[in-house]
């Protein structure tokens, strides 16, 4: 049988905040990329502002990139928290919280970032999971608990994270 204490309890809102926050930014992207096409036919051969709607969407450009894939970007980072199978690298160890302090101010992050200005409604009841996914942390620390408790997420049991 499972061992269900607050800190697990934290574990698991803050697992399906970041899992509803990436629903939210994949549903985003479709939403944006639903009004943007690829020119062709309309096109010269060689015009510089011909597919401008496709780069208000796929962009390397800071301001572009973060506000289009911030919500699938802390979603992915969120669930890899307890998923080691969406750590796509080592740069995601080191982005991770550790603790629930640190995982407190993530959660903080993630609402007001990547989700209350997305998908209207949707956006603001997912940042507001998140933020009682904050308040929880503060709560699981406050109980005494140093180290984040890992769900059981693949048939290994479930640890503690803990970096000293």
């Amino acid at each position: 049988m499972a061992n269900c204490d607050f800190a697990v309890i934290t574990s698991c809102l803050c697992f399906l905040a970041s899992a509803l926050t990436l629903i939210l930014g994949i549903v985003y992207v479709i939403l944006k990329l639903g009004h943007v096409h690829v020119g062709f036919r309309n096109c010269s051969f060689v015009e510089a502002e011909c597919n401008a709607q496709w780069r208000s969407a796929f962009s390397l450009a800071p301001n572009v990139l973060l506000t289009t894939w911030a919500p699938v970007l802390l979603g992915i980072l969120g669930l890899s928290v307890h998923v080691y199978s969406l750590r796509l690298n080592d740069f995601f160890t080191w982005l991770l919280p550790t603790n629930y302090v640190q995982y407190s101010f993530f959660m903080l992050a993630t609402a007001f970032f990547g989700n209350f200005g997305y998908c209207g409604q949707f956006g603001v009841i997912v940042g507001a999971l998140s933020v009682v996914s904050c308040a929880a942390c503060v709560a699981a620390r406050l109980t005494g608990e140093s180290c984040i408790k890992m769900l059981q997420t693949t048939r290994q049991s479930g640890v503690e994270v803990c970096v000293s």
